[in-house]
């Protein structure tokens, strides 16, 4: 016999369970600000130069939200990302890219000596054009949550495709895909290299090397 949905939440065991659920609910919008407040990632510090959106510093929920708001006021717009970050929330890196994907003319540079690691290297590789400093350094690694000296796997995660390319056949996916894989760089490892490294591990994914002394 079925049961319809009001009924398995008759009863205590069932208001108890409705309860969790409601608590839930709750939580979620709430998540990415204590994510911001607990985390430990400091926001980057974020400015516009006419289109161009320059990011130095840790990619919070907030900091996300901001490089959002930006490539939604400049719709119709050859927009550049200018990325110097060491990383920070994977959801937002996640909502950064789906909005730089839905923009559809966002490129992407990590010039000079600049670091691009964790999330920055997953808005960097959504760019239409990506461009680096042949001294820029990439590190990857997962989707990781770290409070103080803890360290877990990131359950909210999100897709696990991030550093994929625009208008990819597979190629520069699979030639990606098996320099992190040899440093177990999706599970508990890390991997690092140069840009120009990167131009010859996976061509393509770079669409653009620039001299480290390069005028941005």
């Amino acid at each position: 016999m079925k049961r319809g949905l009001g009924n398995s939440f008759r009863g205590p065991g069932g208001i108890f369970r409705l309860i969790i659920v409601l608590v839930v609910l709750a939580f979620i919008p709430l998540a990415d600000r204590f994510a911001d407040a607990l985390g430990g990632v400091r926001d980057a510090a974020v400015g516009a130069r006419r289109t161009d959106l320059f990011i130095s510093g840790g990619l919070t929920h907030r900091t996300g939200r901001e490089v959002v708001a930006f490539l939604e006021a400049h719709q119709g717009m050859r927009v550049r990302l200018v990325l110097d970050s060491p990383g920070g929330y994977a959801r937002a890196a996640d909502r950064v890219r789906q909005a730089m994907l839905d923009h559809g003319d966002v490129s992407t540079v990590v010039p000079g000596y600049n670091f691009c690691a964790s999330a920055c290297t997953a808005i960097f590789a959504a760019g239409r054009d990506r461009a680096a400093g042949e001294n820029a350094r990439f590190v990857f690694h997962s989707a990781r949550v770290v409070l103080g000296p803890i360290s877990f796997s990131d359950p909210f995660g999100g897709d696990p495709g991030r550093y994929r390319v625009p208008d990819d056949d597979g190629h520069i996916a699979s030639a990606l895909d098996a320099f992190l894989e040899r440093a177990s760089a999706l599970e508990a490892g890390e991997a690092g290299a140069s840009a120009r490294d990167l131009t010859r591990i996976a061509p393509g994914w770079i669409t653009e090397l620039l001299p480290s002394d390069a005028e941005i």
